[in-house]
């Protein structure tokens, strides 16, 4: 059976049963030699070809895949080769809803500048909630409502990162979870007495349409009590909910 295949055809007579261990045709007495090569090696050389191009196609393909995700992992982002349009990105620090810029608060915040963290947070967030709220120097209702959980995570983790989690809303939230009550909380923060007196207190500047710190009764910048601050809308806009954006957010 092995010998099957192991034929030679004539280039002259076109008699193919010719052993392949015969030098003449059986029939006509042509030199085979002259033909070409024997069909069993023509038969092997074009499976090894296929394979052969078949391997090629296979390595290349394979070298390819490693290569983009080789590049893609250099990038940090896995491959891919089409937009997703759903894609949920995660915005820089610097900019939020409203394209506000926390680059300076972060910077004060990186100096443990927290007077000027706090005025900063202030002025920032007033932008954030929209035209009414920077045009009055304090966020009327509506745009509390509105007001972006982006901006004030954004702003929330600014501080946290700075203070090592002592000071931003989620430390004021926390505090508030333990204590079970808002006296009991603005007491402990330094905001105001258990009572209600307040120890934090405000004056509205018309000229400036802005809030300011009455003397003597601003917080303690130089060593801030745990959740402190920043003291945005507390103790002035009492018309409105900044714990509800707060809690509408997920803090």
């Amino acid at each position: 059976m092995g010998n099957e295949y192991n034929y030679v055809k004539c280039p002259k007579c076109s008699h193919d049963r010719n052993a392949s261990t015969l030098k003449k045709c059986e029939i006509c007495g042509q030199e085979l030699g002259k033909g070409g090569p024997p069909i069993p090696l023509l038969i092997g050389i074009g499976i090894f070809l296929l394979a052969t191009l078949g391997a090629s196609y296979f390595l290349f393909r394979t070298g390819l895949g490693s290569s983009t995700a080789s590049n893609a992992n250099s990038a940090g982002t896995a491959p891919s080769f089409a937009s997703n349009a759903n894609s949920a990105v995660d915005p820089s620090p610097s900019f939020a809803a409203r394209n506000v810029d926390y680059s300076q608060l972060r910077e004060y915040l990186r100096q443990k500048n927290w007077r000027s963290a706090d005025r900063e947070t202030y002025e920032r967030l007033l932008e954030a909630a929209g035209p009414k709220a920077q045009a009055k120097g304090f966020t009327p209702q509506d745009e509390i409502d509105t007001l972006s959980c982006n901006d004030l995570k954004t702003v929330d983790k600014l501080w946290s990162e700075a203070s090592l989690g002592k000071q931003g809303f989620t430390a004021q939230e926390n505090i508030f979870r333990a204590l079970g009550d808002w006296k009991k909380t603005y007491a402990q923060v330094g905001w105001s007495t258990i009572s209600g007196t307040p120890l934090i207190d405000w004056n509205y500047n018309p000229q400036t349409k802005r809030m300011e710190y009455k003397p003597g009764k601003e917080p303690n910048f130089k060593n801030p009590p745990t959740a402190s601050l920043p003291t945005v809308e507390r103790n002035y806009n009492f018309d409105v909910s900044f714990d509800g954006a707060l809690k509408r957010c997920g803090f």
